[in-house]
């Protein structure tokens, strides 16, 4: 059985990729026309970039902004993009000598993803996928449901040595036709496939659940990592693993290829998007 990999560009994505950034002035000195500038005038100078603005406020020593991004980009080119468009705005409107115009901003930066649901409420909707789709009754049910925890082993992969991140995302990934292809066995063991890749691809899975007919994940990504390229990633690794080991389930099933030609990428955090977005709303006066 030989089945054709897939590929980033052939996959339809529904997504929501918000992330929250936190970024400073260099070693924190005051830049007084920073606080001029205006979310609407930063929206026009990301346009170029697609990166969608959607909160933005700043003091003269720090800006914070919450951005929508695509599944394919990372935070770290958004915030290099970010940072870039900020400090090019400085240069054009700092008022002092030429001589002072060097580094305006920090290297460093925060990021965190954020999204319409809170961290504790993926993790509970993971946990209650075999009942939610009706496979809760049945005696040994074909449900793989798995919580990882945390190493410092794995919080290191997820480490810069300049910017302090927290990017979490619920992926699903549904089986050809919906067809029941997994058993308790096969996903266990694409489960810990998908686990020993985890150093490749930058991402650590931490908890999944698996149905006959499709997969959830939460997983934390590294910054330099397209969300896009992880679900690709793990797509693959899955159906080379099935055809390896469980070609007779694929064929069963009647299916062309494991995997649906389509992916969900969901951003989460531990604050809602509409949390964060009234707190950068507010941050400017609260400071003051």
């Amino acid at each position: 059985m030989n089945i054709a990999s897939f590929s980033a560009d052939e996959l339809a994505f529904a997504w929501c990729n918000r992330i929250y950034f936190a970024f400073h002035t260099h070693r924190r000195k005051p830049i007084q026309c920073l606080q001029q500038l205006d979310k609407e005038s930063l929206e026009e100078l990301l346009d170029p970039y697609g990166i969608h603005l959607l909160e933005f406020n700043n003091t003269e020593i720090e800006s914070r902004a919450l951005v929508s991004l695509t599944v394919s980009d990372s935070a770290s080119s958004a915030a290099s993009k970010i940072k870039g468009r900020l400090s090019k705005w400085i240069s054009n409107n700092y008022g002092g000598a030429p001589e002072e115009k060097h580094q305006w901003l920090g290297r460093g930066y925060f990021a965190t993803t954020t999204g319409k649901s809170a961290a504790e409420e993926v993790a509970a909707y993971l946990e209650r996928q075999g009942e939610h789709h009706g496979y809760g009754s049945v005696p040994q049910s074909p449900v793989y449901i798995r919580t990882y925890d945390r190493h410092d082993a794995n919080d290191r992969l997820l480490a810069t040595d300049h910017a302090v991140t927290r990017l979490q995302y619920h992926l699903v990934l549904a089986t050809e036709w919906r067809r029941g292809v997994f058993s308790k066995e096969s996903a266990a063991m694409v489960a810990e496939r998908w686990r020993a890749m985890q150093t490749e691809i930058k991402a650590v899975i931490r908890k999944v659940s698996i149905l006959p007919d499709h997969v959830h994940l939460a997983v934390d990504l590294h910054p330099t990592v397209l969300p896009a390229s992880v679900a690709v990633a793990l797509m693959n690794a899955a159906q080379a693993l099935m055809i390896e080991k469980f070609d007779m389930a694929l064929i069963r099933a009647r299916v062309n290829r494991l995997w649906q030609a389509s992916a969900y990428v969901g951003s989460f955090g531990d604050l809602r998007s509409a949390a964060i977005a009234s707190y950068i709303k507010r941050w400017e006066s609260d400071e003051a």
